[in-house]
């Protein structure tokens, strides 16, 4: 019995919690560029997090917000998660500052070249950018249709993590699920899977 309660543990992973079974486990792939280690992912200190109404991503209700863009609301929460797991994040206000100023002196620059214009002028080791990908679907509920109705929330995220100095991509994490999550779920499993790959796991 004890044998087959660690199997089950090991094929059940983070797909348990509190004994019940979660509708969509975390499928995070996490990919590095040749040439980068774990040592160089830990000299990243401090990041921007570059999401907004410009990546190509449409809007849905987010819950106590109203109808905003789910590019937005998952940068936010990236931020957030980004801090949990010990990074320095420029705040918001000042990005959208310095976003503004640079787009306006940067006309004609390549995207990935304002970006890392935007890197160095914010004074950070890596800019996190990327897209997410919002969808709906019906919830049956869990018992006599608790829980039921439309559901809106991500289905796919990529982030990726963009060296100010090199000046080139050195980690790229996909994020895909069966069902929908909220940006705070997806966000989560992007900075551990960002957390554990800096740790060379």
């Amino acid at each position: 019995m004890l044998g087959w309660s660690r199997r089950l543990h090991s094929a059940v992973g983070g797909c348990l919690l509190a004994g019940v079974f979660l509708a969509a486990c975390s499928n995070v792939k996490v990919h590095v560029a040749p040439r980068v280690t774990a040592t160089d992912l830990q000299k990243i200190k401090k990041v921007a997090v570059l999401f907004g109404s410009g990546s190509p991503t449409g809007s849905f209700p987010i819950p106590g917000l109203g109808v905003g863009s789910s590019a937005e609301a998952f940068g936010d929460a990236l931020a957030v998660e980004m801090l949990g797991i010990g990074l320095d994040v420029v705040e918001r206000q000042q990005l959208d500052k310095v976003t503004g100023e640079q787009a306006l002196g940067l006309s004609g620059v390549t995207e990935g070249d304002k970006t890392v214009a935007i890197g160095k002028v914010l004074a950070v080791d890596a800019i996190l950018t990327g897209t997410v990908d919002s969808g709906q679907e019906f919830s049956t509920g869990y018992v006599m249709g608790i829980g039921a109705g439309l559901r809106q929330g991500i289905k796919n995220a990529t982030v990726k993590v963009l060296d100010v100095e090199r000046g080139n991509l050195v980690v790229a994490l996909s994020a895909s699920y069966s069902s929908v999550k909220t940006v705070q779920e997806v966000a989560q499993d992007i900075a551990e899977a960002f957390k554990k790959k800096r740790e060379g796991k």
